[in-house]
């Protein structure tokens, strides 16, 4: 516990055992809200049976591709982070059939949010609110849903992370309320007392070597061709990679980069496709010219946006974390994990390797996305 913040991880794997061990070191009877990250094999009625225990409880969360703790990377573990009514209010919403929310929808949902938490808390206001979304990475939503709630909630900050199912691919539902929903989100509107900054970061920038989409099915995020050629055989050249060995967690460390202005966003494919097309993990559409990603060393830019956070925070910190999962295969090839955990450690960083990470208005890849609170000393 750290100011009104509570947390733990179970690798429990029944799914009943794993949520008694963990509500027993958290003090549920002050809490506002707990979050649920957990791995697929908890996903199902049993931890909502487990959950019903505790009707008049606020529990979200979805499912993951890796819990992260402060003892680094777990995999079909539970994690409950509860956020204790002396430091945190909340209002939350579920979205429903994604592919059908608008603008509209949006402004609607944000302008009543923000009524209730001013009910709830009058001294809420943008610079002590943040807004935390859990989206079905499945939808292939993410891209609108974040642009229309970042659209209306202006300078509030909207982080959050795409639910996953350790790369399997099937099914990766949100936890609202205690149940599950399919081509669903969960968006909460938090006001705090604690102070707190967003933080995004990733470890690429762009090469010298250009490609364009050429052919490609935007709605499934597919790509079919580069610079006219089979798109994973131009990646496969353009990366000098052999195609032959090309896999999904090679292609991890080689996204494709495409520059907005002076910020550089990595584009990250999370499967190669029969017919040679790359399924990427953020929108992609034809004529989109991209370079391909140079990684930067990984540890020594961990360290310095960790430091970069207790320089501006203090050193009592609680991370939320919601990093891209392509992240960890990059940990497990280079075998990094002593250093991340000296990391997580020093800054008490929860949450969870995510699909896909949304920042204010976008989704991106590759990338750590965070909130960090400052703890009293």
């Amino acid at each position: 516990m750290a100011a009104g913040i509570f947390s733990a991880n179970s690798a429990t794997p029944d799914t009943d055992g794993a949520i008694r061990e963990l509500f027993t070191s958290l003090p549920l009877e002050t809490a506002e809200f707990v979050l649920l990250l957990h791995g697929p094999n908890h996903t199902g009625p049993a931890l909502e049976n487990a959950l019903a225990q505790h009707p008049d409880k606020r529990f979200f969360g979805c499912s993951t591709s890796g819990e992260i703790t402060p003892g680094g990377y777990r995999k079909n573990t539970v994690s409950a982070i509860s956020f204790d009514r002396s430091g945190f209010s909340c209002v939350a919403r579920r979205i429903d059939s994604l592919s059908h929310f608008g603008f509209q929808q949006a402004r609607d949902l944000v302008l009543s949010m923000q009524w209730e938490l001013r009910r709830k808390s009058p001294a809420s206001n943008a610079s002590n609110t943040f807004a935390l979304l859990l989206i079905d990475s499945l939808s292939q939503a993410e891209e609108f849903v974040a642009a229309a709630l970042g659209n209306e909630l202006g300078t509030i900050h909207l982080v959050g992370g795409s639910s996953g199912d350790n790369w399997q691919l099937q099914r990766t539902p949100i936890l609202y309320d205690g149940a599950y929903f399919d081509d669903s989100a969960v968006i909460l509107l938090v006001h705090t007392t604690l102070d707190f900054r967003h933080y995004n970061f990733h470890n690429f920038i762009p090469s010298d070597k250009r490609g364009v989409i050429t052919a490609a099915t935007p709605a499934k995020r597919l790509v079919h061709e580069i610079n006219g050629e089979v798109a994973v055989t131009e990646y496969a050249r353009l990366c000098a990679l052999d195609q032959a060995i090309l896999n999904q967690e090679i292609l991890s460390v080689h996204p494709a980069i495409i520059t907005v202005g002076d910020r550089a966003y990595p584009r990250g494919f999370m499967q190669i496709l029969e017919d040679g097309s790359l399924q990427c993990a953020c929108a992609i559409d034809e004529g989109v010219v991209f370079r391909v990603a140079t990684q930067v060393d990984y540890v020594a830019q961990l360290r310095q946006a960790f430091a970069r956070m207790r320089h501006e925070l203090g050193d009592q910190l609680m991370v939320l974390g919601f990093e891209c999962a392509a992240r960890l295969q990059i940990v497990n090839q280079y075998q990094l994990q002593d250093a991340v955990i000296e990391q997580f450690t020093a800054c008490n960083v929860w949450g969870f390797s995510c699909m896909g990470e949304q920042s204010n208005s976008l989704n991106m890849n590759n990338s750590f996305n965070c909130l960090t609170f400052r703890l009293p000393s």
